[in-house]
């Protein structure tokens, strides 16, 4: 539910109001989430390597979408500043989710 979460809210919707009748502009709430993106990925990236928390694979690949939507907003300079905030293991799964972000990652070709 998480995942379907962080995907939805890159989306551009129209916000219903029962006040205002004129036409609203579609918009994402990609641009306020961007600040907070690094956040949420640090805290997944620490739950990762808590040896206390064991997290399945079947919840790590349900997750993976969500994850590739926080990569998305968060954009590269984010990236990096989280990058060096980071322990060596951090840096490793960092490392390992934007390689999969980069696959799977629509770069408008073809």
């Amino acid at each position: 539910m998480l995942s379907r979460l962080l995907e939805t809210l890159i989306v551009k919707t129209v916000v219903r109001t029962h006040v205002s009748s004129k036409l609203q502009k579609a918009e994402s709430l990609a641009k306020p989430l961007s600040k907070h993106a690094a956040y949420a990925l640090a805290a997944y990236i620490e739950a990762f390597n808590d040896p206390l928390c064991i997290i399945q694979m079947e919840i790590r690949q349900e997750f993976e979408p969500g994850l590739y939507a926080l990569c998305e907003i968060m954009g590269e300079h984010a990236r990096d500043a989280l990058y060096v905030s980071l322990d060596n293991n951090g840096k490793a799964v960092l490392k390992m989710i934007w390689k999969e972000y980069g696959k799977q990652r629509y770069v408008g070709r073809g």
